[in-house]
Protein backbone atom coordinates (compact mmCIF):
# COMPACT_ATOMS: atom_id res chain seq x y z
CA UNK A 1 0.00 0.00 0.00
CA UNK A 2 1.38 3.34 -0.94
CA UNK A 3 0.24 6.76 0.06
CA UNK A 4 1.52 10.17 -0.68
CA UNK A 5 1.86 13.44 1.16
CA UNK A 6 2.99 16.43 -0.77
CA UNK A 7 3.86 14.22 -3.71
CA UNK A 8 6.21 12.00 -1.62
CA UNK A 9 5.47 8.32 -1.66
CA UNK A 10 6.04 6.13 1.42
CA UNK A 11 6.08 2.36 1.63
CA UNK A 12 5.62 -0.11 4.53
CA UNK A 13 8.35 -2.31 3.14
CA UNK A 14 11.39 -2.64 5.50
CA UNK A 15 9.40 -2.14 8.69
CA UNK A 16 9.54 -5.87 9.45
CA UNK A 17 13.32 -5.97 9.02
CA UNK A 18 13.74 -2.87 11.20
CA UNK A 19 11.55 -4.38 13.91
CA UNK A 20 13.48 -7.70 13.76
CA UNK A 21 16.84 -5.89 14.08
CA UNK A 22 15.52 -3.85 17.02
CA UNK A 23 14.27 -6.93 18.89
CA UNK A 24 17.51 -8.83 18.15
CA UNK A 25 19.63 -5.93 19.40
CA UNK A 26 17.62 -5.75 22.60
CA UNK A 27 17.93 -9.51 23.18
CA UNK A 28 21.68 -9.34 22.49
CA UNK A 29 22.15 -6.48 24.98
CA UNK A 30 20.26 -8.38 27.68
CA UNK A 31 22.26 -11.55 26.95
CA UNK A 32 25.59 -9.71 27.14
CA UNK A 33 24.57 -8.10 30.43
CA UNK A 34 23.70 -11.47 31.93
CA UNK A 35 26.99 -12.93 30.65
CA UNK A 36 28.97 -10.04 32.17
CA UNK A 37 27.25 -10.50 35.55
CA UNK A 38 27.92 -14.24 35.46
CA UNK A 39 31.63 -13.75 34.72
CA UNK A 40 32.00 -11.22 37.53
CA UNK A 41 30.21 -13.48 40.01
CA UNK A 42 32.47 -16.40 39.07
CA UNK A 43 35.55 -14.23 39.61
CA UNK A 44 34.24 -13.04 42.98
CA UNK A 45 33.48 -16.57 44.14
CA UNK A 46 36.99 -17.66 43.08
CA UNK A 47 38.56 -14.89 45.16
CA UNK A 48 36.38 -15.83 48.15
CA UNK A 49 37.45 -19.46 47.78
CA UNK A 50 41.15 -18.55 47.70
CA UNK A 51 40.62 -16.21 50.65
CA UNK A 52 39.36 -19.16 52.69
CA UNK A 53 42.56 -21.10 51.93
CA UNK A 54 44.64 -18.14 53.11
CA UNK A 55 42.73 -17.73 56.39
CA UNK A 56 42.84 -21.48 57.06
CA UNK A 57 46.62 -21.42 56.48
CA UNK A 58 46.96 -18.52 58.94
CA UNK A 59 44.80 -20.37 61.49
CA UNK A 60 46.88 -23.54 61.14
CA UNK A 61 50.10 -21.58 61.65
CA UNK A 62 48.76 -19.86 64.76
CA UNK A 63 47.47 -23.15 66.21
CA UNK A 64 50.84 -24.80 65.58
CA UNK A 65 52.63 -21.98 67.42
CA UNK A 66 50.16 -22.15 70.31
CA UNK A 67 50.63 -25.89 70.59
CA UNK A 68 54.44 -25.79 70.66
CA UNK A 69 54.47 -22.80 73.00
CA UNK A 70 52.57 -24.78 75.62
CA UNK A 71 53.36 -28.46 74.88
CA UNK A 72 57.05 -28.60 74.07
CA UNK A 73 58.72 -31.52 75.90
CA UNK A 74 61.85 -31.18 78.00
CA UNK A 75 64.01 -33.25 75.63
CA UNK A 76 63.80 -30.69 72.82
CA UNK A 77 62.86 -27.50 74.68
CA UNK A 78 63.82 -25.71 77.86
CA UNK A 79 61.31 -23.84 80.03
CA UNK A 80 58.31 -25.60 78.44
CA UNK A 81 58.27 -23.52 75.25
CA UNK A 82 59.77 -23.98 71.81
CA UNK A 83 60.12 -20.25 71.30
CA UNK A 84 62.87 -17.94 72.43
CA UNK A 85 62.65 -15.47 75.29
CA UNK A 86 65.25 -12.90 76.33
CA UNK A 87 66.96 -15.54 78.50
CA UNK A 88 66.27 -18.71 76.49
CA UNK A 89 67.29 -19.31 72.88
CA UNK A 90 64.32 -21.51 72.07
CA UNK A 91 64.33 -24.82 70.25
CA UNK A 92 67.30 -25.43 68.03
CA UNK A 93 67.16 -26.27 64.38
CA UNK A 94 66.06 -29.87 63.80
CA UNK A 95 64.39 -30.18 67.21
CA UNK A 96 61.62 -32.25 65.63
CA UNK A 97 58.82 -29.76 66.17
CA UNK A 98 56.22 -30.89 63.66
CA UNK A 99 53.27 -29.04 62.19
CA UNK A 100 51.09 -30.85 59.67
CA UNK A 101 53.79 -33.47 59.25
CA UNK A 102 56.70 -31.11 58.54
CA UNK A 103 59.56 -30.15 60.85
CA UNK A 104 59.17 -26.39 61.39
CA UNK A 105 62.68 -26.05 62.82
CA UNK A 106 64.22 -27.12 59.53
CA UNK A 107 66.30 -24.18 58.28
CA UNK A 108 66.08 -25.10 54.60
CA UNK A 109 63.30 -24.50 52.11
CA UNK A 110 60.33 -24.83 52.13
CA UNK A 111 60.38 -24.19 55.89
CA UNK A 112 62.53 -21.74 57.79
CA UNK A 113 63.37 -21.14 61.44
CA UNK A 114 65.01 -18.01 62.77
CA UNK A 115 65.44 -16.50 66.24
CA UNK A 116 66.20 -12.87 67.10
CA UNK A 117 66.97 -12.05 70.73
CA UNK A 118 67.37 -8.62 72.29
CA UNK A 119 68.43 -8.98 75.91
CA UNK A 120 68.48 -5.20 76.47
CA UNK A 121 64.72 -4.93 75.96
CA UNK A 122 64.00 -8.42 77.30
CA UNK A 123 62.45 -9.58 74.05
CA UNK A 124 62.88 -12.34 71.51
CA UNK A 125 61.24 -13.17 68.22
CA UNK A 126 61.00 -16.56 66.55
CA UNK A 127 59.85 -16.82 62.95
CA UNK A 128 59.01 -19.98 61.04
CA UNK A 129 57.18 -21.04 57.90
CA UNK A 130 54.62 -23.82 57.58
CA UNK A 131 54.11 -25.31 54.12
CA UNK A 132 51.10 -27.42 53.20
CA UNK A 133 52.73 -29.86 50.80
CA UNK A 134 51.51 -30.88 48.21
CA UNK A 135 49.06 -27.96 48.37
CA UNK A 136 50.40 -24.51 47.44
CA UNK A 137 49.31 -22.88 50.72
CA UNK A 138 51.71 -21.67 53.40
CA UNK A 139 51.89 -19.55 56.54
CA UNK A 140 54.63 -17.40 58.02
CA UNK A 141 54.38 -17.28 61.80
CA UNK A 142 56.11 -14.85 64.15
CA UNK A 143 56.18 -15.54 67.89
CA UNK A 144 57.30 -12.55 69.95
CA UNK A 145 57.98 -12.78 73.69
CA UNK A 146 58.47 -9.51 75.57
CA UNK A 147 59.18 -8.85 79.23
CA UNK A 148 59.67 -10.97 82.31
CA UNK A 149 57.34 -12.80 82.73
CA UNK A 150 57.03 -13.03 78.97
CA UNK A 151 53.97 -11.70 77.20
CA UNK A 152 53.50 -13.65 73.98
CA UNK A 153 52.16 -12.38 70.67
CA UNK A 154 51.71 -14.77 67.76
CA UNK A 155 51.12 -13.28 64.31
CA UNK A 156 50.36 -15.76 61.55
CA UNK A 157 50.21 -14.65 57.91
CA UNK A 158 48.47 -17.22 55.70
CA UNK A 159 48.79 -17.28 51.90
CA UNK A 160 46.76 -19.06 49.25
CA UNK A 161 50.00 -19.63 47.32
CA UNK A 162 53.62 -19.60 48.41
CA UNK A 163 54.76 -18.10 45.09
CA UNK A 164 55.82 -14.57 46.02
CA UNK A 165 54.62 -11.78 43.79
CA UNK A 166 51.77 -13.70 42.15
CA UNK A 167 48.90 -11.53 40.96
CA UNK A 168 46.38 -13.88 42.57
CA UNK A 169 48.24 -14.21 45.88
CA UNK A 170 46.05 -13.45 48.90
CA UNK A 171 47.23 -12.86 52.44
CA UNK A 172 45.18 -13.16 55.59
CA UNK A 173 46.58 -12.62 59.09
CA UNK A 174 45.61 -13.68 62.60
CA UNK A 175 47.07 -12.37 65.85
CA UNK A 176 46.95 -14.06 69.24
CA UNK A 177 48.19 -12.35 72.41
CA UNK A 178 48.43 -13.74 75.91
Amino acid sequence: MKFSIFNFQFSNRGFTIFFAVLVTSLALAIGLSIYDLTVRELQLSGVANQSQYAIYAADTGAECALYWDTHCNASSCVAGSAFATSTFAGATANSALNCIGADITNTSAPTSWSITQNVGTQSATTTFTVSFSPQPYCATVTVAKVGNPAQTTIVSHGYNTCAAGGVTRLERALQVSY
